[in-house]
């Protein structure tokens, strides 16, 4: 709705990438009480990648609307291209 216009806040714009840096951010430092050090660290291993790679889309998206025009495309290509490989992570995602 940003992106078509029917939303023209600024204030919404920026709920996208909140919401991905704070839920990243969310993922990559809970943990698990899990009684298997192995079972617990394979989980671990599995949503590092997944929050790291949702860092980046949170904030190649704030950069985007926060850069004046000429710079704001390399991160307006980053995110998209990010949140693609969010959902290629997500396909091949396994818990324990």
């Amino acid at each position: 709705m940003v992106r078509t216009g029917r939303l023209r806040s600024r204030c919404c714009a920026l709920v996208f990438p909140l919401l991905c840096a704070v839920g990243s951010g969310l993922l990559l430092t809970h943990s698990h009480a899990l009684d298997s050090l192995k079972t617990e660290f394979l989980v671990e291993v599995t949503h590092a990648p997944l929050a790291i790679v949702g860092m980046l889309v949170g904030w190649a998206r704030w950069l985007e609307l926060r850069l004046p025009p000429p710079d704001d495309r390399l991160p307006g290509r980053l995110w998209p291209a990010g949140l693609t490989l969010v959902g290629l992570l997500l396909l091949l995602y396994r818990e324990s």
